[in-house]
């Protein structure tokens, strides 16, 4: 897999347990099954029932102040977001969008700041990209 995508589900695995462990969780939660239901629909209802088992954990550990056990739970799921973005890359953007909409619905002082954002992008053969920090809107005629 590419070093982006890898970056990626890093990141993405680091933000969706921050996320899980406010009151943001529940659309959190509905981002990530919305997002297998469309790219492995068969693993939907475990994916639900792990997003639970993620929160109680969660929860306990900071509650405990284990710092590891955090880390490990981050790990897990960027392993399977990793999985799931070598399965169907696009994944990529729908989960990016899906969680900074939660994230943009969150009160400023439950808002984790983002000081910079790298991109990084490869395009090969005829391929075209298009990044944004922020709002871009595309016009393909």
């Amino acid at each position: 897999m590419d070093a982006e995508l890898t970056t990626f589900a890093q990141t993405a695995g680091t933000a969706l347990v921050a996320l899980i462990a406010t009151d943001a969780y529940q659309r959190a939660k509905q981002a990530v099954v919305e997002l297998w239901r469309r790219v492995r629909p068969t693993e939907t209802t475990a994916v639900s029932d792990q997003m639970e088992e993620t929160r109680s954990a969660l929860m306990q550990a900071q509650a405990q102040g284990d710092e590891e056990r955090e880390r490990e739970l981050a790990a897990w799921w960027q392993e399977r977001l990793t999985m799931l973005f070598a399965a169907d890359p696009s994944a990529i953007g729908t989960l990016h969008q899906a969680l900074a909409n939660v994230v943009a619905d969150e009160p400023d002082h439950d808002r984790t700041r983002i000081d910079s954002i790298r991109i990084t992008a490869k395009a090969r053969d005829s391929a075209r990209v298009f990044q944004a920090g922020r709002d871009q809107h595309i016009v393909d005629r």
